[in-house]
């Protein structure tokens, strides 16, 4: 008999907040425990997924935003793809060197040591020379001169691994079209692809905050205590989820709550072990962060070692993640390529997004994991604290109370795109209560 095939095995789904997902198999170790017992779990965790590492890269085409994408072949990207490739099997090589060459005397073995990182910087300098301190701004042009004005709103991004000035740029860039607003971006910097992802066992053991995390964290404090400023959207992309939990775990600690309530959180490709927003003490429903969204690729390696790992499976813990996960069942990790592209594609223009189309991402029905199935699940259906926002593309502009919702109208950072504002929107449902 031949094999049945799942029609539904390629199609997007919901996963529910970690409160409200399975029961816990094995809890992980909490992420303010013992570093060394975080580390080897996370070691474990690394090998268990290893074999989804090249979907941090494939698939290398197609090229929808052109050469906003990261694998485009223009010039400037085989270089950084070629440095990247060479210090890679170097970085390896080096890592199995550390073993083989113990038997070299003690201060050779140091100097060894001493003299590779050197030269790993000198070659990590093609990638992070030139951005300023105080963050690199999207590009401007007569086009975006002719947004509407959002003087009211910051929007803020950190990047992920092996991103160098050329990447961060077209992130910002793609971030900037997609959404019509100005984009301020800290750098991440890279030191290659293997001892970008050691540096994430390093964060997520010991909670490890390198300089651009406090440069990152003081943006966007000062942002949320700017009088001026309504709305402070918060972009993260891979190991920027790391660091930008930790940010979210510090403004919860200093920050007071009516200031925290004009922070939003997106994050693409979080690698993170936790994320954190606890509900007032008094109004157990309302979140002190009002959103968070992750939007997940399944195959991509960085999200099944953070967020899928901790939503899936696990029920509200010390490693809690807050928000909505948003799962595409394809690969890759690019931001601009892998994730935008399919899920905020732009016009052929490459200057604001396209509508959604049937197929889109953003287009298909909500499906939702619930006791271990995924289903399609109706307006009644969604679970407590998804709030439903109907766009100008939903049949009608109404969702029946037994009708079967869209992706886009559940997600907030959809309803940004070109310049619009999420809240002009009718609201349909306001944690499972019909407004």
């Amino acid at each position: 008999m031949p094999h049945r095939i799942d029609a539904d095995a390629n199609l997007p789904y919901i996963e529910p907040p970690s409160q409200e997902g399975l029961r816990a198999i094995k809890l992980p170790p909490p992420y303010t425990g013992t570093p060394w017992k975080i580390f080897v779990s996370d070691v474990k965790l690394f090998f268990k997924n290893f074999f989804y590492l090249p979907y941090l890269f494939i698939p290398l085409y197609p090229w929808h935003s052109g050469a906003l994408c990261e694998l485009y072949p223009s010039p400037e990207n085989l270089i950084d793809i070629a440095l990247h490739v060479i210090l890679s099997i170097i970085q390896l090589a080096f890592l199995v060197s550390l073993f083989t060459l113990t038997f070299i005397p003690t201060f050779t073995y140091i100097g060894y040591i001493a003299v590779f990182f050197l030269l790993n910087e000198l070659v990590c300098w093609h990638f992070n020379k030139g951005i300023p301190r105080s963050g690199l701004k999207s590009t401007e042009d007569a086009l975006s001169q002719s947004w509407p004005r959002h003087d009211d709103e910051v929007w803020i991004f950190l990047n992920g691994i092996c991103v160098g000035k050329n990447w961060f740029q077209k992130n910002i860039d793609r971030i900037s079209r997609t959404f019509h607003r100005p984009v301020i971006g800290v750098h991440n910097r890279t030191a290659g692809v293997v001892f970008d992802l050691i540096q994430c066992l390093v964060q997520r053991a010991l909670l490890y905050a390198t300089q651009d995390v406090r440069e990152c964290y003081v943006l966007v404090k000062n942002a949320l205590l700017d009088e001026q400023k309504k709305k402070v959207v918060f972009i993260l992309h891979s190991q920027g989820g790391i660091e930008g939990g930790m940010i979210v775990d510090w403004l919860l600690d200093e920050m007071p709550f009516d200031k925290l309530q004009k922070l939003e959180v997106y994050t693409f490709g979080n690698i993170a072990n936790h994320f954190s927003n606890p509900c007032r003490s008094n109004d157990p429903s309302t979140p002190v962060i009002p959103h968070i969204e992750h939007y997940v690729n399944e195959k991509d390696f960085a999200c099944r070692f953070g967020v899928l790992n901790f939503t899936r499976h696990y029920t509200q813990n010390e490693n809690r993640f807050a928000g909505k996960v948003f799962i595409n069942r394809s690969g890759g990790h690019q931001l601009n390529q892998h994730y935008l592209d399919d899920m905020f594609p732009l016009d052929k223009t490459l200057h604001m997004v396209r509508d959604a189309k049937q197929g889109d991402f953003m287009d298909r029905n909500v499906r939702v994991r619930k006791d271990g199935t995924i289903k399609e699940t109706t307006r009644a259906e969604l679970p407590s604290g998804f709030t439903l926002t109907c766009d100008s593309g939903t049949r009608n502009g109404l969702v029946s109370i037994n009708e079967v919702p869209r992706m886009g109208d559940l997600s907030r950072l959809w309803k940004y795109r070109n310049g619009q504002l999420p809240d002009s929107y009718k609201s349909a449902l306001v944690d499972g209560i019909e407004s």
